[in-house]
């Protein structure tokens, strides 16, 4: 009988679970597809969550995309401006590319503080059919197998429950089945797998004892010793009831009396902890399931040094979610028809849940079926597991068992948020800020003859041109440096040198944008069937009719904000030149019409000076002086320039301070250019180039509203209809959407997904018929 355990009297407190005020973020993102051709466009929408509540969370303004080969080589990358949570774009795939599957990753500047395992991840399929090679028919070789112990360990004396896997040699689920034989060669027990290669059977192991498991894979008997027996210690086992779990924490006879720790979490948020002492060689506690949060909860088992001993996973369907409906007004349509659609999006039935919803309608066909991966499937189940879940979706089903659940938890074990593994909470630094408003470039200043690092060092960083950017840093203890600025849309270069114009023995190193760790997930290769030579070619003749006729249509940018303020906001004069009498040199100019800056010259130098309005007097010290965003040291290249092509000059009359630097004052001078301040770079400054953020592409629809438009003669082979990122659905959750079919007809999925106001994820698929006109 089981028996509750002794409630503590603060649950959590002085476990190795996670560190309290850490914040995590989840990042989720729906691409319109899944398979591609190369040369083709990935379009997709990326949600920011709290990893903690599943909320949506504002605290990254940009997102990193990226496409990696097998070879974990980055073959696409982009920066993606996030907005309230949420941002989209696209790239578009080099037709270089070799057929294969690749791993399509998000994260943000501060997920880089933790493994690569925390990112997003996503596995998508790319031919090119120029370089395609059909996989022969025969069957693959080199299957696997491997055997989980139920909490960890398997302990002799105390039965447990033992899971396995098989895979073949892509990784995939394989059925199998098998026998358990002892040292003897006696059979012990048998096993069959449920779902996918997985399975479990039971096993008291006996003391001194090896156990091996005699599997049958693919016509081909493999012999593998099971894990190593323990021959004292804990065991954990759950079995589940209608309202609770019902743990039972077995212990050899060396551990009687002593007392344990069951603490259970959900992302972070400690949902129960009791205690209790063995007893007769074991321990019963209950947990009511009422207690459990929505996903993956850890069941974790702590010795009476609060020291980790077992862990449990068990999951719970989260059933709190935004339910979405998306509905045709027609089954089925002709060639180059419209076709509207009703999102309503609610919440319990029939309440109105307004929310941000991004929607494809593609072609589903042999190539490309609707992805079994989706919001809900990721935020609740696979982000929290390690490696690929095959179908995610089917566990979100009404046909998958709980058997079938507990066997993908019991071989994926945990991953997210094990923080006395991941988390080092000795560290007093993160290298990587959060980017709230904007980029933030991460560097180390080192010596350059001993490479230790140097602290208190003040550097600038400047993105020349006419919307530039500037800012100035100063190095913490360890010779981290961060700069922020605003959000720059175009690509171009960073240039880095130091504050003061003199030799140095330091050096900058500035660490790449994008993530240079991955994780432990190996990418299957491509599996292509003869069956889908018919539609590869189908596909590779609408690939190259796009190029050839809507190339141009597929290239129209979206306008962005641009901010053109300066870093200091609105300076306290503005000199526009052309609204002044030109004069032949910048020195003339300075004197007639720039009265808050002083010009002095000695011998063949000159020194500039600013006014101080408060005082009405000139500052002693000198200003920081910029030229299309680029600092100039030496004021005799700004007398040097031709005024003809300076626009403006910008003063500002007072001490200025930014980051842990001042100045006497602001001198910006701003060419027509704006690259003129390349022209004065210091010979010893680090120039790198900079990757801005990406100018979000329109999705091209062509219209068909007209008979002229109808009886066209261009062809119109889109397998992806539509997609729309940034669905609204209104206070009542309703929105309409409209578009055309194209001239390929076959069955088209509608696939909705997103979050609503309150944080529900929600998901939705459908599907309507295209067919030739009659």
């Amino acid at each position: 009988m089981f028996c509750q355990g002794q409630a503590t009297d603060e649950p959590g407190q002085g476990f190795a679970v996670e560190p309290s005020g850490v914040l995590q973020e989840k990042l989720y993102a729906h691409t319109d597809k899944t398979f591609y051709l190369a040369g083709e466009t990935v379009w997709f929408k990326v949600y920011d969550v709290d990893a903690k509540y599943l909320k949506p969370l504002t605290a990254s303004s940009i997102a990193y995309i990226e496409i990696i080969s097998r070879d974990l080589k980055p073959v696409v990358q982009a920066k993606i401006a996030l907005e309230k949570s949420m941002g989209n774009g696209s790239v578009t795939l080099p037709a270089s590319l070799p057929s294969g599957n690749y791993l399509f990753r998000a994260y943000t500047s501060w997920m880089k503080n933790f493994p690569p395992e925390y990112y997003y991840e996503q596995t998508i399929h790319i031919v090119n059919t120029l370089r395609i090679t059909l996989p022969s028919t025969g069957v693959r070789t080199s299957p696997s197998i491997q055997f989980f112990s139920e909490g960890g360990y398997s302990v002799a004396g105390l039965q447990g429950k033992i899971a396995f896997q098989a895979l073949d040699s892509n990784g995939r689920g394989l059925d199998c089945s098998g026998v358990i034989i002892n040292q003897q060669n006696d059979t012990v027990t048998k096993f069959q797998s449920l779902h996918r290669g997985m399975g479990n059977f039971l096993l008291k192991p006996e003391k001194n004892t090896n156990y091996f498991a005699i599997v049958s894979l693919q016509d081909t008997l493999i012999r593998q010793k099971l894990p190593d027996i323990e021959q004292q210690g804990y065991n954990l086992t759950v079995h589940e009831t209608a309202d609770k779990l019902l743990v039972t924490i077995g212990a050899t006879s060396d551990l009687e009396n002593t007392t344990v720790y069951l603490v259970t979490q959900t992302r972070q948020h400690v949902d129960n902890a009791q205690s209790g002492q063995i007893k007769n060689g074991s321990l019963n506690i209950e947990i009511p399931k009422k207690d459990l949060g929505a996903g993956v909860s850890m069941i974790d088992l702590f010795n009476s040094q609060r020291l980790p001993l077992c862990e449990r996973l068990y999951f719970t369907k989260p059933d709190s979610n935004m339910d979405i409906r998306l509905t045709s007004d027609q089954t089925a349509y002709g060639l180059r028809k419209p076709v509207d659609l009703r999102l309503v999006t609610q919440f319990g039935g029939n309440q109105p849940a307004p929310g941000n919803l991004s929607v494809a309608v593609f072609l589903n066909d042999s190539l490309q079926h609707v992805p079994g991966q989706n919001i809900l499937t990721w935020l609740y189940l696979s982000s929290e597991l390690k490696g690929r879940v095959e179908s995610p979706e089917w566990y979100f089903s009404g046909s998958a068992t709980g058997e079938a659940m507990d066997n993908l938890l019991l071989t994926h074990g945990w991953r997210k948020f094990k923080w006395n593994a991941d988390f080092d909470q000795s560290k007093t630094y993160f290298e990587f800020l959060p980017e709230i408003e904007g980029p933030v470039v991460n560097g180390r200043i080192v010596n350059r003859i001993t490479g230790a690092p140097v602290s208190s060092a003040i550097e600038y960083i400047s993105v020349p041109g006419a919307d530039y950017a500037f800012n100035s840093a100063t190095s913490d203890a360890h010779g981290i440096i961060h700069f922020g600025f605003k959000n720059i849309y175009k690509n171009n270069v960073l240039v880095v040198q130091p504050a003061q114009q003199k030799d140095s023995n330091n050096r900058i190193d500035i660490t790449p944008a994008y993530s240079d760790k991955f994780s432990s997930y190996l990418l299957p290769s491509l599996s292509l069937s003869r069956d889908q030579q018919e539609a590869l070619l189908t596909r590779s003749i609408v690939n190259q009719v796009e190029n050839t006729y809507i190339t141009s249509k597929k290239r129209i940018y979206a306008p962005y904000a641009s901010d053109t303020t300066a870093f200091y906001g609105k300076p306290d004069k503005r000199f526009n030149l052309d609204e002044y009498t030109r004069f032949v040199t910048m020195e003339e100019v300075l004197r007639e019409f720039v009265d808050d800056v002083r010009v002095r010259k000695e011998g063949d130098k000159y020194t500039l000076k600013v006014r101080n309005k408060l005082f009405n007097t000139y500052f002693e010290q000198d200003p920081l002086i910029l030229l299309d965003g680029i600092p100039v040291y030496d004021p005799s290249k700004i007398i040097a320039l031709d005024p003809l092509k300076i626009r403006m000059i910008e003063v500002v009359s007072h001490n200025y301070f930014i980051g842990s630097s001042s100045y006497a004052g602001i001198i910006n001078v701003r060419s027509y250019s704006g690259d003129a301040g390349t022209t004065q770079i210091d010979p010893n400054a680090l120039v790198l180039e900079y990757d801005g953020l990406q100018q979000q592409r329109e999705f091209y629809s062509p219209e068909y509203a007209t008979s002229e438009q109808q009886d066209s003669h261009i062809p119109d082979f889109r397998n992806l209809l539509y997609w729309a990122p940034k669905v609204r659905t209104d206070a009542s959750g309703n929105a309409a959407l409209h578009f055309y079919t194209s001239d390929l007809p076959g069955k088209y999925a509608m696939v909705a997904q997103g979050i609503s106001d309150n944080g529900q994820a929600g998901v939705t698929v459908s599907f309507f018929e295209v067919q030739k006109t009659k």
